[in-house]
């Protein structure tokens, strides 16, 4: 009866994960979780936090498996991974290394216009 039950779940669970593009997910989940805050919206790394985009797999999954495990280096920037890899499991971060590692840009995504001026508006 149990192996009928286990061939049973393995058989939905590839039913349903087979319409899943890991790379969509990640893009998700990456929004989800709040990663676009400290790393940017792409990925492309804000002031203290590194770029995340077009690193190798591996090595981002072994990041986030040691902040999940609360090991390797923690000065106070590592520390805020902490809270945030905790709460993925291997599925989760599997697919947020698939988005980062593959990253391609969306050349059609709106973006901002670096040679705007602030002039004459204000001073905001």
């Amino acid at each position: 009866m149990s192996k009928v039950l286990t061939v049973l779940t393995l058989i939905c669970t590839l039913a349903l994960s087979e319409g899943i593009d890991p790379y969509v997910q990640g893009e998700i989940l990456y929004a989800q979780k709040g990663c676009n805050g400290c790393h940017g919206i792409h990925g492309e790394g804000m002031h203290e936090y590194p770029v995340l985009m077009n690193k190798q797999k591996f090595l981002l999954v072994q990041k986030l498996k040691f902040y999940r495990n609360k090991k390797g280096v923690m000065n106070q920037t590592a520390q805020n991974m902490i809270p945030v890899a905790e709460n993925l499991n291997d599925e989760e971060i599997s697919y947020l290394t698939i988005y980062l590692s593959q990253y391609k840009e969306d050349l059609n995504s709106t973006t901002y216009d670096i040679e705007y001026q602030s002039w004459g508006d204000g001073g905001s």
